[in-house]
């Protein structure tokens, strides 16, 4: 019983350093805003809106007329489960308590007539979470025992906020590129990796309960070319973002030790991949435009992320994800002059990888296919109002649960599912 409380604790406690993001395509959400995303996230060839522009290609601005405003703003609920089954055959299952996400998007486009300049800025929510396991004196995990680790908080978020700029450079092709400034906040408590204190009773991790920021920078470059007046295609490549890492003062957390409450820096690691995208708009007839992406993320070689995943001589390392590939594709209709109709399909590899599903817990990204739909109902000649949502189905990957000498102790099956709803207005003039 002792030895199959130390196996589960170590799952809790990994659950935490791996922060699970509301995503969809690796550690960023599908699409952004309720027209992008009602598209599957696809339109790196298609002009639409400033914000999907801004997230996928930079050069679709030069395609733009006059300027646009877009304000909108997602909620989102997961559904994450976990359920160990130990050799014994003993089971448990852990369901942290729901929380509903909300993410904001602002996008801003200008390109006057006649002029080979378009510019862009942007405030886009791209990524976050937050869990929060209570104390349980009924469960192993969740009692507040030298062997369990009580309440759980974590708390992750990711803002983008680009600054583009885009020229025509001939009569078919558009280059663009933007300067883009990252914000995130992360909060971890019990942060379970390299730092902790031992003894004979069991291991005691620090805290990282307060929300910490750091900020990061990347470069996107884009093209948009127009093969004909029904096709064109476009791209972009946007570069890795570093981030310092995460501090935090923390203390010593075991209570037998004489420097009990003492101070301790802790610090976590966790940096932006690159990614790459490239993408054809058709529009196939006057009322109908059609948009295919294809998307390639890189989590080998980004701290964190790309750790080597599972238990190293005694030692968790989060996450371990292996490079993500997605296809995107989205049909919009324009029904009549009030109502434009989308719906889209995306299918993303999952990052996690089932040989080390047990570090990858708290960051249970399983999410592979995307049902996506929305509309957009012109309220003025100016202004439209849109909107959007999403299923992702329930996805599961199973896999080995170690022990801290990296023990096969059992199995591991970890699944999570994602629901949500956009909303927001488009301002043209």
């Amino acid at each position: 019983m002792r030895e199959s409380m130390r196996i589960i604790t170590v799952c809790a406690l990994v659950a935490l350093a791996a922060v699970p993001v509301w995503a969809g395509n690796g550690n960023m959400l599908h699409g952004f805003g309720p027209v992008n995303s009602s598209m599957a996230g696809a339109g790196a060839g298609l002009w639409m809106e400033p914000v999907g522009a801004l997230m996928f290609n930079p050069a679709l601005l030069a395609a733009s007329e006059g300027s646009q405003i877009t304000f909108a703003t997602e909620f989102f609920e997961d559904g994450i489960q976990i359920e160990v089954t130990l050799n014994d055959g003993s089971t448990g299952r852990t369901n942290p308590s729901k929380q509903a996400g909300v993410l904001p998007s602002f996008g801003w486009s200008m390109h006057e007539p006649g002029s080979k300049w378009a510019y862009g800025f942007g405030l886009i929510g791209i990524a976050g979470f937050r869990t929060d396991y209570p104390e349980d004196p009924a469960s192993i995990v969740f009692n507040n025992t030298p062997l369990g680790f009580g309440r759980i908080y974590t708390d992750h978020r990711v803002t983008k906020i680009p600054i583009a700029v885009a020229y025509q450079a001939t009569p078919k092709l558009a280059l663009g590129a933007s300067l883009n400034a990252y914000l995130a906040e992360l909060a971890i408590a019990p942060l379970p990796h390299r730092v902790f204190d031992e003894n004979e009773a069991g291991r005691f991790y620090a805290q990282g309960g307060n929300l910490v920021s750091e900020m990061a920078f990347s470069v996107q470059l884009g093209f948009y070319y127009t093969l004909n007046e029904k096709v064109g295609i476009g791209g972009s490549l946007t570069t890795a973002q570093d981030f310092d890492p995460f501090t935090w003062n923390s203390e010593i957390a075991n209570p037998t030790f004489p420097n009990f409450g003492a101070n301790r820096p802790l610090d976590f690691d966790l940096d932006g991949p690159l990614s790459a995208t490239v993408g054809a708009g058709i529009k196939v007839n006057p009322k109908t435009n059609v948009a295919v992406d294809i998307l390639w993320i890189q989590y080998d070689g980004v701290a964190g992320f790309g750790s080597p995943g599972g238990i190293v001589d005694g030692i968790v390392f989060p996450f371990g994800w292996k490079n993500v590939w997605a296809f995107k594709a989205g049909v919009e209709y324009k029904a009549n002059s009030k109502w434009t109709l989308r719906a889209g399909y995306n299918h993303a590899d999952t990052p996690l990888r089932p040989e080390v599903v047990l570090t990858a817990t708290g960051a249970p990204a399983t999410f592979q296919k995307h049902y996506t739909a929305g509309a957009g109902f012109k309220l003025t000649d100016k202004v439209t109002a849109e909107a959007g949502f999403y299923i992702v189905p329930r996805e599961h990957i199973i896999g080995p649960y170690p022990d801290l000498q990296n023990v096969v102790q059992g199995t591991m099956d970890t699944s999570n599912k994602l629901d949500s709803v956009l909303i927001g207005l488009n301002w043209s003039f």
